[in-house]
C-alpha cells in the first residue's frame, strides 16, 4: 500500500509540474520574410510544428513565434515555393521566399496581399537591384557561412547539409562561385563577396546529382 501511495504521489507531482516543465523548453524567435532577398513579403504563413503556433508576417515581414526545443518553422505564401528552417540558436531567422514565375501566380500573390504587383512585375524584370552586404568583418569565409547561412554546418574546411540523415552519402553541399562548380572556396577572402546562398529547393535540380546536397552559390565582386 505504501509503494502504491508513491508511486500515485510522484504522478500528481509530474502531472501538476509537467506543463512548467515543457514551457521551459519553449523560447520566441523572430524573424523577417523576404523574397528577392530585400523585398519583404506580408501575410505570409509561419508554423511551428512542436509548439503548434502559427503566426502570420506584418507588413515590412517580420514575425514573432514561440518554438518548442529543436523545432521545425514551415513557411508558405500563396506563388512561392514553400520552406522549412530549423529553429536551431539564431536570434533572428532570415528566410528568403523563391517566387514560382507563372503570370497566375503574380495575380495570387498579389490577392493574397504578401507584395504589391508592381514591386513583384519589377522584381521579375531585374529592375530592382540586390542589396550588397558587406561580409568584410569575417575572418575567413567559413565564418562568413557559419554566421549568414542557415541549414549548414561547418566542418573545418567543409560545408555539410544539416538535412541530410543518410549514412550512405556524404551531406557534403556543392560549391559554386561564379557560376563554376568548384571543390575549395578557402581561398575566397569575405570583402570580396558580392552574395552567398543556399540553395536546397527544386532549383538545386539544376545541378543534377551534384546538387543533391544543396547548393552553396557564391558570387563574388
Amino acid at each position: 500500500m505504501i509503494r502504491i501511495g508513491i508511486v500515485i504521489t510522484v504522478f500528481l507531482i509530474l502531472r501538476t509540474f509537467s506543463p512548467e516543465i515543457y514551457a521551459q523548453d519553449e523560447r520566441t524567435i523572430n524573424g523577417i520574410v523576404t523574397t528577392f532577398k530585400t523585398i519583404p513579403l506580408n501575410n505570409v504563413k509561419v508554423t511551428a510544428e512542436k509548439s503548434g503556433e502559427t503566426v502570420f508576417t506584418s507588413t515590412d515581414g517580420n514575425f514573432a513565434i514561440k518554438t518548442a526545443e529543436k523545432d521545425q518553422i514551415t513557411v508558405s505564401a500563396t506563388g512561392f515555393y514553400n520552406k522549412k528552417v530549423k529553429s536551431g540558436d539564431d536570434k533572428i531567422l532570415k528566410i528568403d521566399m523563391v517566387f514560382i514565375n507563372k503570370e497566375a501566380n503574380i495575380q495570387k500573390a498579389v490577392r493574397e496581399g504578401h507584395i504589391p504587383e508592381d514591386v513583384l512585375r519589377k522584381a521579375l524584370n531585374g529592375e530592382i537591384p540586390v542589396e550588397e552586404k558587406d561580409y568584410s568583418l569575417y575572418k575567413t569565409i567559413f565564418d562568413l557561412i557559419s554566421n549568414e547561412i542557415y541549414n549548414v554546418r561547418v566542418k573545418g574546411t567543409s560545408v555539410v547539409n544539416l538535412k541530410v540523415r543518410s549514412f550512405d552519402a556524404s551531406p557534403q553541399v556543392l560549391y559554386v562561385v561564379d557560376n563554376k562548380i568548384t571543390s575549395d572556396i578557402s581561398y575566397i577572402s569575405p570583402q570580396y563577396v558580392r552574395s552567398i546562398e543556399f540553395i536546397d529547393d527544386v532549383r538545386a535540380t539544376e545541378y543534377g546529382s551534384k546538387g543533391a546536397n544543396g547548393v552553396l552559390k557564391i558570387t563574388l565582386k
